[in-house]
């Protein structure tokens, strides 16, 4: 038989679950333009007009970012993470245009 102290756990998990879902779909998408600086492991760093951007790679394809060399120039699609310290990329294209020295 099951408690109603395990069964007041289990709906705190799952509201916790459904809130965790709902607080990262209401992320507004975010675009960031640049050239890449560096990649590796799961981040890469992004040099924009305005600073370097840390990227979290760990939801991108790794297609997308595989091969892609320091002051190539691209676009990474994605959200802000909770504490706005960087984005988790979704996608992830080369823009073309060159290379920027680094």
């Amino acid at each position: 038989m099951i408690s109603a102290r395990s069964l007041a756990a289990a709906a705190v998990v799952a509201a916790g679950l459904a809130l965790g879902v709902d607080a990262a779909r209401a992320q507004e998408p975010v675009r960031v333009a640049g050239f890449v600086q560096w990649v590796g492991g799961n981040t890469m760093s992004v040099m924009t007009g305005v600073g370097s951007v840390p990227i979290d790679l760990r939801e991108a394809d790794q297609s997308s970012y595989a091969g892609l060399r320091a002051g190539e120039r691209i676009v990474v699609d994605g959200i802000l993470t909770g504490d706005r310290s960087r984005v988790i990329a979704r996608d992830i294209r080369r823009a073309g245009g060159g290379y920027e020295s680094p």
